[in-house]
């Protein structure tokens, strides 16, 4: 019997404003490639599962998840506040637009380099776990490498990797490197809804904080989050980081579904 697995995982945006999605894709076009409007974000490995893109002509209203399955069969989650609560970030930063963002990393020659991962975040307020996002555990988990955070925090990870590896004819090596992962994590500082891209860049930490005063500072994990104006209705944020060739997927060892 044929395993089904998670093929592919698309971020979709709705068509309504061209001049933000040409200028997205062209600040992160140097990982992936793009092809009518939908990006694929470049692979580690490409005999790995799921593949991960962002389709910037959807022609919806909605921000949505998608996912598909080797079967042919998809479902989709709605990037949304279905909480019916306003709570506003406790942290203070200032959405830049995309054209001074880019501005700063030319003319500083910042690089970025490469994507460990993309995800969404599903605002919660209330005990345990999103309810989508428990149902996503149940109906991707024995289809991916999908894995809980091993400190308990409620982000969840899908690891890409080889569709022996899913169906566990193959133990997991944790030793590779597994990019790009995809994070969905269950919100609680704020109502509105994030799309996040974690990107790798070629600088040091010191030297991109100092590019981006407005933006959220995390000293402990040495990265920034530089929050977008965008069109849209949900928050869209690039998590600076220093890219390094290793990588943390051995972090996730004993924390598969």
């Amino acid at each position: 019997m044929t395993t089904v697995y998670l093929e592919k995982i698309t971020v979709k945006f709705p068509y309504i404003n061209v001049y933000f999605t040409n200028q997205l894709t062209s600040l992160i076009n140097r990982l992936g490639r793009s092809e009518n409007h939908v990006f694929e974000l470049t692979s580690s490995d490409q005999s790995f599962y799921p593949h991960i893109c962002v389709d910037f002509q959807f022609d919806h209203s909605d921000i949505l998840a998608e996912f598909a399955f080797s079967n042919g069969e998809t479902t989709s989650v709605k990037i949304e506040n279905s909480t019916g609560l306003s709570k506003l970030s406790p942290f203070s930063y200032k959405p830049l637009s995309i054209e001074l963002v880019s501005h700063r990393l030319i003319t500083s020659g910042v690089i970025l380099v490469g994507i460990d991962h993309i995800g969404f975040n599903l605002p919660w307020f209330s005990s345990g776990l999103h309810p989508r996002i428990l149902q996503l555990r149940e109906l991707l988990s024995s289809r991916c490498l999908y894995h809980k955070f091993p400190t308990g925090e409620p982000w969840d990870f899908i690891l890409p990797g080889e569709t022996c590896e899913i169906a566990h004819c193959k133990a997991v090596d944790y030793d590779r490197v597994r990019r790009p992962k995809f994070e969905i994590v269950s919100f609680g500082n704020a109502s509105i809804p994030l799309i996040q891209f974690d990107i790798g860049v070629n600088v040091s930490y010191e030297s991109f904080l100092q590019l981006f005063p407005e933006s959220l500072n995390d000293p402990e994990l040495r990265n920034i989050w530089v929050y977008l104006e965008t069109p849209y209705t949900i928050d869209i944020c690039l998590v600076l980081n220093e890219f390094t060739d290793s990588d943390w997927s051995d972090f996730f060892k004993e924390c598969r579904l």
